[in-house]
């Protein structure tokens, strides 16, 4: 009987020891579990901003004219030189700067004066060749009226005076295409602009529409862009652009639409934009590379955060985190205009909320938080 209680107050007191351990291991997690729950966050007071609604592309710059000056008269190339300041003498190379009007080329200038003058002389003697036979006709057709001449003679002297005004009309135009070709013997640049190539030196001889120089008016350059048909709707004359070129590393050139094609390319079926720069001090060279930003929409103080700190999305709806009296609340947000690496929150976000920037992913809703900067964790931004 005394060994059966025995055996009974041992299983007791196991049982209270083990209920004592459990309780005591128990309890000492559980607060331990209360400090663990606390999550170290960095947060930033939303602010409000610009951002842009922007497309990507490139393209090379062009020239906005580029213009081949050929020879209208055949001949020989006298001289391929202008004269500045009416006595500076320059030969035509490339990368010469020419205003429109400059002499650039002489081709057989002696003989097209030749011809001119020539065709000159040939006209005064129409002239008086026509006032000759008019004095004829006038006498014989007085005579035809008196009896004194035959129909015949009459007729002959009319058909003799008609064919010296004809031949006179000849002579005139004759003299008019010695003059033109006198005048085209003289190569003039069409427009401002800089030698780009020089296709043949002086002395050779040059056939009609042969290239002489290459000229490209660089003071105004231009981008064309391909841009798919779905953005069509958002470019227009004026779009503001900013362009950098990779020879000027970070600098940014603005710029506008000058036009939107009126047609799509039928391979493509993309979009051409046209996009002009000033290039007074011509640093813009054509043929370098572009790469182009078109602004199609910009907006001023709207809320605005960085894209890293929105979560969901595909599936769930976009939320992140903002911070009230040290409890994280989970806020979901409508996105704007999305931004490389930030968005616009048209709503779920107020100036001034303490937004979560950090930590935000070890967070659920209503989650208590302790606000730390990174630098206090021993963790750095960089």
């Amino acid at each position: 009987m005394k060994a059966g209680r025995r055996i009974i107050y041992w299983i007791v007191a196991a049982v209270l020891v083990l209920i004592t351990f459990w309780f005591g291991v128990f309890h000492k997690s559980t607060k331990s579990q209360e400090q663990e729950s606390i999550v170290p966050v960095e947060v930033e007071l939303v602010k409000t901003g610009q951002i842009e609604e922007t497309i990507e592309v490139t393209s090379w710059i062009k020239a906005n004219k580029v213009v081949d000056v050929t020879s209208k008269v055949p001949g020989r190339i006298e001289s391929l030189q202008v004269i500045l300041d009416g006595h500076d003498v320059v030969a035509v190379e490339e990368g010469l700067a020419v205003k429109k009007g400059w002499h650039l080329a002489v081709i057989d200038h002696d003989v097209y004066l030749a011809q001119a003058e020539a065709a000159k002389a040939d006209l005064q003697a129409r002239e008086v060749e026509l006032a000759d036979a008019e004095r004829e006709k006038k006498r014989i057709v007085a005579l035809y009226e008196g009896g004194s001449a035959t129909e015949q003679n009459k007729d002959k002297t009319i058909t003799a005076a008609e064919l010296a005004a004809a031949r006179l009309n000849l002579a005139k135009a004759n003299l008019r295409l010695a003059q033109i070709n006198l005048r085209e013997s003289t190569i003039v640049a069409p427009v401002d602009g800089v030698v780009t190539a020089k296709h043949i030196d002086e002395g050779n001889l040059i056939k009609a529409g042969d290239r002489i120089v290459t000229i490209a008016e660089m003071k105004t350059v231009k981008i064309v862009v391909a841009v798919a048909e779905q953005y069509g709707g958002q470019i227009i004359a004026g779009t503001p652009a900013r362009i950098k070129i990779d020879a000027f590393g970070d600098r940014v050139f603005d710029a506008k639409v000058y036009s939107v094609y009126p047609a799509l390319d039928e391979q493509t079926h993309t979009i051409q934009v046209e996009i002009r720069m000033d290039n007074d001090e011509l640093l813009l060279k054509p043929g370098m590379f572009a790469r182009v930003t078109l602004i199609t929409e910009r907006k001023d103080n709207v809320v605005v955060i960085p894209k890293d700190v929105v979560l969901g999305g595909r599936i769930d709806e976009p939320y992140v985190y903002v911070v009230e009296d040290g409890i994280a609340y989970k806020r979901l947000v409508n996105i704007g205009i999305r931004q490389a690496d930030k968005y616009e929150i048209t709503d779920g976000l107020r100036a001034q909320d303490k937004l979560v920037v950090n930590g935000m992913n070890y967070l659920t809703d209503q989650t208590k938080v302790k606000v730390v900067r990174l630098e206090e964790i021993g963790v750095s931004k960089n």
